[in-house]
């Protein structure tokens, strides 16, 4: 069986809009940026969606921050922390469970806290090189 030429073409033109149309839908599950000082941020991941947007772009982000509950699972609503080495603070701001940030090179503390439990991590970001945090 031959197909026309035509049949050929509009299969082809659907598989191009069905690929073009796949990023915006991402985009469009994406959690805005938010600015706090000179960091920017990302923080959501409640939903399939979401968590995939968020998950596109985290190459972006030289910080990222998941917080899960004992078992794994996702776990929002904790409270970050982020200071300098001078103990001034860079970011405070509620977040999660996926929480990406850009932040300049040096070293840092990472507090995540929620239910009145803290956990602190210290981290160093140099040269742009991504550095993850995980809160349980």
């Amino acid at each position: 069986m031959t197909q026309s030429p035509f049949t050929i073409s509009a299969l082809v033109a659907a598989i191009v809009a069905t690929v073009s149309i796949a990023p915006a839908r991402a985009n469009d599950a994406l959690p805005p940026v938010q600015q706090q000082g000179n960091i920017s941020y990302l923080s959501g991941g409640i939903g399939k969606e979401e968590t995939d947007a968020l998950e596109a772009v985290k190459r972006n982000y030289n910080l990222r921050i998941t917080s899960a509950d004992k078992t794994g699972h996702y776990s929002g609503d904790i409270h970050i922390v982020i200071t300098d080495q001078q103990n001034n603070i860079q970011l405070d701001t509620n977040g999660g469970p996926l929480f990406y940030a850009n932040l300049p090179n040096g070293r840092y503390v990472v507090e995540g806290i929620n239910d009145g439990l803290s956990k602190k991590q210290a981290i160093t970001i140099a040269d742009q090189k991504p550095v993850s945090v995980r809160f349980n």
